[in-house]
């Protein structure tokens, strides 16, 4: 069986946001299901600088369990974007959503203030701060100070020469629902043509999860053409 990576979003873990995709997958792929750092059941503390040293750690196991196809939802996405850069010879094709190569402008108030709204969460919203102690136990402050931090102010953008120069086949598909998402899905488009999108009616950031039927049928579909070409 071919391996698919899942690698989930800030906060959440690969088993709360990939589970509409866990079974329709199962029996189709060889699923790599795991937990980032600082989150869920990971033994791996999240870092200051987050995003590279996450990134070597997934280039470890990825050179220990093989090549194969990479799910990634918003972090997920942007780290699995990068591994797509640098470590081409590990993918055989990536899936984002959720996903933007920038912040735009407009958003930067937005981040900072999401910011100092998480990193006050317990006094702002205790029934989510209960939930991530729930999903990621003790360290979940920790994680949210780490990765929002660098989510903020050290976004992993990825520029347009990038998004030219990836070598391998890309589905980007967002939810319709926020401007940006759409907006970053034609920004890509107008980078590489290359790069397959779509954008999924009625769904948000998580558009695997407010839409999975027509995010998994779209996702297999283009799997499905990428194997037929290898």
């Amino acid at each position: 069986m071919e391996k698919l990576y899942m690698l989930h979003g800030f906060m959440g873990t690969a088993r709360t946001h990939f589970q509409h995709q866990i079974s329709y997958f199962e029996d189709r792929y060889e699923l790599i299901i795991l937990d980032l750092p600082g989150h869920g059941d990971s033994i791996i503390e999240a870092s200051d600088n987050y995003i590279d040293h996450t990134l070597q750690s997934l280039y470890s196991m990825m050179n220990e369990k093989g090549e194969g196809y990479i799910l990634g939802l918003s972090l997920g996405a942007s780290l699995a974007i990068h591994i797509a850069l640098q470590k081409p010879k590990l993918v055989k094709g990536v899936i984002l959503t959720g996903y933007s190569p920038y912040i735009p402008q407009e958003l930067e108030e937005v981040m900072e203030k999401q910011n100092d709204y998480l990193l006050h969460l317990e006094e702002n919203d205790i029934e989510i701060a209960q939930h991530f102690i729930q999903l990621h136990g003790d360290k979940w402050k920790e994680t949210i100070q780490k990765v929002i931090h660098t989510m903020t102010y050290n976004y992993p953008g990825v520029t347009k020469e990038e998004l030219q120069s990836l070598k391998v086949p890309v589905l980007t598909l967002n939810g319709s629902l926020d401007c940006h998402e759409v907006g970053s899905v034609a920004y890509i488009k107008n980078s590489n043509p290359d790069i397959e999108v779509g954008l999924i009616p009625n769904a948000g950031h998580t558009a695997n999860m407010d839409e999975p039927d027509i995010f998994n049928s779209t996702v297999q579909r283009f799997l499905d053409r990428i194997g037929q070409s290898l």
